[in-house]
């Protein structure tokens, strides 16, 4: 057996046969002892409300659209981490914090992984 090291070096990958991007603006992770599931979610508010409902969008029972679903083997899910994490420090360093900000209810980031 070859004790030799080799890197491996992955280019970008090649786009032309890849979907159309989608938008989604919530992400679920549900998890098992082999792999990460992420399901990437659109979450609106119904426009057929009245004004005065959506001042208290707490009594709205709002329900994403799942758009997409990724699973990756759970020993990838460091590598995502990270590059997200350097990639997210690149995109603050060159346009600052994101604005708005969305602040998870304590009830949901207490029971399940939501972003």
């Amino acid at each position: 057996m070859n004790s030799q090291s080799h890197d491996l070096a992955v280019g970008l990958p090649d786009l032309s046969m890849a979907a159309a991007p989608v938008y989604a603006n919530v992400a679920h992770t549900t998890f098992t002892p082999y792999d990460f599931r992420v399901t990437f979610s659109l979450l609106t508010v119904p426009h057929d409300q009245p004004s005065e409902s959506l001042a208290s969008i707490a009594a709205l029972a709002l329900q994403p659209r799942a758009v997409a679903q990724v699973v990756l083997p759970a020993g990838a899910v460091e590598s995502l981490v990270d590059l997200l994490r350097a990639e997210f420090d690149r995109y603050v360093e060159q346009f600052g914090p994101p604005r708005p900000t969305v602040a998870r209810s304590a009830a949901t980031a207490s029971t399940s992984g939501s972003a």
